[in-house]
């Protein structure tokens, strides 16, 4: 059963720490491209800061979608969910902020998160203010087998409306068997050796898919105006919206006819 939640509880942040990965998507206003980025190592890149706070720190990576997204309209949602026995999905309804490697906000909220803040490669953190959780079943979520639990005592909610664990689930045992790729930590610390990670970043990171304004860092890499080009992507934005723009210049001149055929609003033209 579905349930929502106007903040985040101590059995909610259990749940979500305890999860072998997490998932952020992401889109723009306009364009093609609805964003859907896997995240993993929750236990050292995530971390719920209050009741309606966490972050996460953001990796180097070939692309800068949900960074892009986030700087131009703020919407992201996080799902996290169990591949163990007790099945469940959570989502976290957000508004997003992006903090970048540089930023002066970046050092006190690493400190906030702790010790968390270790990826090598990082570029941003990004903290975000929950409206909403909603949790649900999750029975169409697959059973990965062989390690620890990820039950936490409000699980046993899918209960509650007689939807019982089949026997195969029990035998089976409640696991995530996943374990964490060093592949990116081994890169990323490789070219920060070279020196080479921004380099990385002003060639994959300065847009997104859609053409968006991406990483601050790598667009003053390219010699970007930021204040420029951000003007630039919003005047964009507001021309690929010309069909609501035409259609409420319409409706506006339609109200303006019906008012003054009825006599509410009366024009007058001087000569």
């Amino acid at each position: 059963m579905v349930k929502f939640y106007p903040s985040i509880n101590s059995d909610h942040a259990e749940f979500m720490l305890k999860q072998p990965l997490f998932y952020v998507a992401s889109a723009p206003y306009a364009g093609k491209h609805v964003n859907l980025s896997p995240k993993g190592q929750p236990s050292r890149s995530f971390a719920v800061l209050g009741q309606n706070s966490v972050a996460y720190v953001d990796a180097t990576g070939s692309g800068c979608e949900t960074i892009a997204h986030v700087y131009e309209n703020g919407r992201v949602t996080v799902m996290f969910c169990s591949f163990g026995v007790s099945p469940k999905i959570m989502r976290l309804f957000c508004r997003g902020t992006v903090v970048e490697l540089g930023d002066e906000r970046f050092g006190p909220l690493a400190a906030q998160m702790g010790k968390l803040v270790s990826l090598p490669g990082a570029r941003a953190i990004i903290l975000l203010d929950v409206y909403k959780l909603q949790t649900s079943c999750g029975f169409g979520v697959p059973l990965i087998r062989g390690s620890k639990s990820t039950t936490t005592p409000w699980e046993s909610e899918a209960e509650e409306d007689g939807q019982k664990t089949h026997d195969e689930e029990k035998r089976v045992g409640s696991a995530h068997g996943f374990s964490d790729r060093r592949t990116m930590d081994k890169w990323a610390t490789a070219m920060n050796e070279k020196r080479a990670l921004l380099g990385y970043q002003k060639n994959s990171n300065f847009q997104s898919l859609d053409g968006l304004p991406g990483l601050r860092t790598a667009r003053r890499a390219r010699g970007q105006w930021i204040l420029l080009d951000d003007t630039k992507a919003r005047v964009r934005r507001l021309m690929r919206q010309w069909d609501a723009m035409i259609a409420g210049t319409l409706i506006m001149v339609l109200v303006m006819v019906v008012l003054s055929n009825s006599g509410i609003l009366v024009v007058e033209v001087r000569v």
